[in-house]
């Protein structure tokens, strides 16, 4: 298991304004990391190269940037927008187009999952069966473009949070339903799971149990904390999640991937100049969760 990390663990910071990918390679290679995950979510940007006629020699430079600091990518993260809501705009086909990108750049990359979000139609309510049929309606075209390029898409579990605001039902929120999705495609080699620890810590947590449950079908995860509340995007023993057991869990599923980070709000506030302070911490707790993982595959 390789400790990893998403590009935007140096990407935020205070305001609106982001730190470039290149930045977040750099400090990361510094610091030791060897793989990372390529956060596609910086397309949503609307000054982002991933925008311009020029997008896949901007994606060449990433990949030859990485490689000169010997960094390989396991995985991406799609961009994504509200696709029941926006569905038809102008502004649905600018992310459409993103995604497309974002599908190729991750197999230029070398990485073999990329990372999405299912959707909920919300004028179904409870009826998770509609949210389900227009998932695979939508993702079908998807899932075609990652099959041609010989990558795969991975599907995440989402959460329930509204604050201040009526409860609605998210799909895909329940694991059950995530599998479900998943299987209903009928190609394993194309499409799988990933597996959010701070979204399922929102939702109950049982890590063992979903994991168990999701087995084979996992093929990414992302590592984060939270306090059961709001999705923080913290760095595991920041918050409430109860890493043994998560480990333990993951070693039972059969998982034999990277163990990578999503912790983008951790290091939020820090000066760009000791933006390196979070990374490094990153890799001595992302030591200690490849302690647990391997002491629970001992003993399974």
């Amino acid at each position: 298991m390789e400790i990893s990390t998403s590009t935007n663990i140096c990407a935020f910071q205070r305001g609106r304004e982001r730190l470039p990918v290149e930045f977040s390679i750099e400090t990361c290679a510094k610091a030791g990391y060897k793989v990372l995950d390529i956060n596609f979510c910086m397309a949503m940007n609307p000054d982002s190269p991933l925008r311009g006629p020029d997008w896949e020699a901007y994606v060449r430079a990433i990949g030859e940037l990485a490689g000169r600091f010997g960094i390989r990518f396991n995985q991406s993260h799609l961009p994504y927008y509200d696709v029941d809501r926006e569905r038809g705009t102008a502004q649905a086909e600018i992310m459409e187009e993103l995604i497309r990108r974002s599908i190729i750049g991750t197999a230029m990359l070398g990485a073999r999952w990329a990372v999405t979000h299912p959707f909920t139609v919300a004028s179904a309510g409870e009826d998770t069966r509609v949210s389900e049929a227009a998932n695979l309606d939508y993702y079908r075209p998807h899932v075609q473009t990652a099959r041609e390029y010989g990558v795969g898409i991975a599907l995440e579990n989402d959460f329930e949070y509204y604050p201040g605001q009526p409860r609605r039902r998210v799909y895909c929120a329940g694991i059950q339903e995530l599998i479900a999705l998943c299987d209903a495609f009928g190609d394993a080699q194309h499409v799988g799971i990933c597996y959010d620890f701070g979204h399922a810590n929102l939702t109950g947590g049982f890590h063992r149990q979903n994991l168990n449950a999701i087995g084979r079908r996992l093929q990414a995860i992302h590592v984060q904390d939270n306090h059961g509340q709001l999705d923080e995007h913290l760095m595991p023993f920041y918050g409430t999640i109860n890493w043994e057991d998560a480990m333990r869990g993951l070693a039972e599923s059969g998982y034999s991937g990277d163990l990578t980070f999503e912790i983008q709000e951790f290091g939020r506030y820090l000066p760009k100049d000791l933006k390196h302070l979070a990374v490094e911490q990153s890799l001595v707790i992302g030591r200690r969760l490849a302690e647990l993982y391997q002491q629970a595959k001992q003993s399974t």
